[in-house]
């Protein structure tokens, strides 16, 4: 920060200062200034006059100087912060209800107006969100359309889909992780599975029956990654149209087990056998299920949502939108609110979100690989 030489005492910050105190100062520096400048003047009476000239011109100089230096960093200091030229999209790449729209929702009502544009959440749902993502991945760098991103279709759906896929998952440009969601190893309530060990035992005797809802889907990942984990298992799966379904299969036993997302095994907890969580860190909410690494397997199988933004987008912008972001990520109510409903805040800086993500890109993809997991196109 640039300080005023005239005044003695430490300034404050500039944006801190009232235009009284801003005023104050300047009339101070004015009068130093005058003070100055008479000093150089009465000197200069001692002597020649071309001293004399010389020294009204200095002091002239040095009461330029002094207004200069306090005025020069208020004015920098007024400039108003980029706001987005129009109502600023947020996308949602999924039908409007389910837990990512809601979780999307969180956040932009309480963004509310604070952009100084109304932010609208739009929904583009397809090809488990990869039409909504090459949509916002095309889409002017300016600051008004946003994704609100998922694993499934910016760490795992790139490494599969490589026809439909039109983005790079790696080129959005980051604003800010906003949380995570685990999975639970579950199985009908009145199975005989109570642990991890025993799943792996069952699963290496015999082939057994898993739901997921759709190739690359992180239902489909988390049980991959499992059995990576455990070798020599043997597993079927089965495909089903969304979450809910998989739910509803795992209780009615057409399937024997599904790696349910977090937020549905909360709330089917007295329906469901709840075997593992597949999280580093036991949830608050269902903290009386162990995870698999505490049970020998070292499964971290979370997905994650954030806003991504479109390549190329100013920093100017990127700064605005993180802010924003961040303050409703960390606000208490919010925080209690996504815990309450299944999923884990985030607490990651939004500056380090970029190398978040294509770590994670590159761990989902590695899976991918071992697995073996293709679809026709």
């Amino acid at each position: 920060m640039t300080r005023c030489r005239a005044v003695p005492e430490v300034e404050e910050p500039e944006s801190e200062r009232t235009c009284g105190e801003r005023a104050a100062s300047v009339r101070l520096s004015n009068q130093q200034g005058d003070n100055m400048t008479s000093a150089a003047i009465s000197t200069a009476h001692s002597r020649t006059p071309g001293h004399r000239a010389q020294s009204v011109r200095l002091g002239r100089r040095l009461l330029a100087t002094v207004a200069l230096a306090c005025v020069v960093p208020w004015s920098l200091a007024a400039t108003p912060a980029w706001t987005p030229p129009g109502p600023v999209r947020l996308v949602v790449p999924y039908a409007p209800g389910g837990g990512t729209d809601v979780l999307a929702r969180i956040v932009a009502s309480h963004i509310g107006n604070a952009l100084g544009q109304p932010l609208i959440v739009e929904n583009r749902p397809g090809v488990n969100g990869i039409l909504g993502a090459n949509h916002v991945y095309g889409a002017p760098a300016n600051g008004t359309t946003l994704l609100f991103a998922a694993a499934d279709f910016i760490s795992v759906s790139p490494h599969i889909y490589k026809k439909a896929v039109k983005y790079d998952p790696n080129g959005f440009t980051p604003v800010a992780l906003v949380a995570r969601m685990g999975f639970v190893l579950a199985s009908k309530e009145s199975s005989g599975t109570k642990s991890a060990a025993e799943f792996v035992a069952q699963a290496r005797s015999k082939e057994i029956t898993y739901g997921h809802w759709g190739p690359g889907s992180m239902s489909q990942m988390g049980m991959e990654l499992l059995r990576s984990k455990a070798e020599g298992t043997k597993a079927l799966p089965i495909p089903y149209a969304g979450a809910a379904p998989v739910l509803a299969a795992v209780m009615a036993g057409d399937v024997e087990y599904g790696f349910v997302p977090t937020p549905l095994a909360v709330a089917s907890k007295s329906k469901l056998k709840l075997i593992a969580l597949g999280s580093p860190e036991r949830f608050p909410a269902i903290g009386d299920v162990p995870t698999l690494k505490e049970q020998g397997y070292g499964v971290d199988s979370d997905t994650w949502f954030g806003v991504l933004a479109p390549p190329n987008t100013p920093q100017a912008a990127i700064e605005v939108l993180q802010a924003h972001v961040n303050k409703v990520v960390q606000d208490a109510v919010v925080r209690a609110r996504m815990a309450e409903i299944g999923y884990t805040p985030s607490n990651i800086e939004p500056r380090d979100f970029g190398t978040f993500v294509r770590a994670e890109n590159a761990r989902w993809g590695a899976v991918v690989k071992a697995a073996n997991i293709q679809v026709e196109e």
